[in-house]
């Protein structure tokens, strides 16, 4: 199994977090809901930061069963689609976004 995972570093202004949060939620969920081969999906976002933790506002964990269902994903119209909703909102994140495929080892 493989857990896909979008890490939003940096933050949104306290003035839009509301605003940024309800179209995660509302605008993009129901979209990443109809990525192909995806088996369960969580959008996680830090309210508590350990001394020295990185600022990670967000992260939307996606799982498949493995590389060909992530790379068949990763090709998709629904990827796609969802990139281009995302496009409307991001300009109130203030930071980087990154992906990191893990592996699920033989305990996870």
């Amino acid at each position: 199994m493989y857990i896909r995972c979008a890490y939003f570093v940096g933050t949104v202004a306290p003035e839009n977090r509301a605003r940024f949060d309800s179209f995660i939620d509302t605008e993009c969920a129901p979209i990443i809901a109809t990525f192909p081969n995806l088996r369960s999906f969580r959008i996680l976002r830090g309210r508590w930061y350990e001394k020295g933790a990185p600022d990670i506002y967000m992260t939307i964990e996606m799982s498949f069963d493995g590389d060909a269902a992530v790379e068949a994903y990763l090709t998709s119209e629904e990827r796609a689609r969802n990139g281009a909703k995302m496009k409307q909102i991001l300009p109130l994140f203030e930071g980087r976004i990154f992906h990191i495929n893990h592996e699920v080892g033989a305990h996870g």
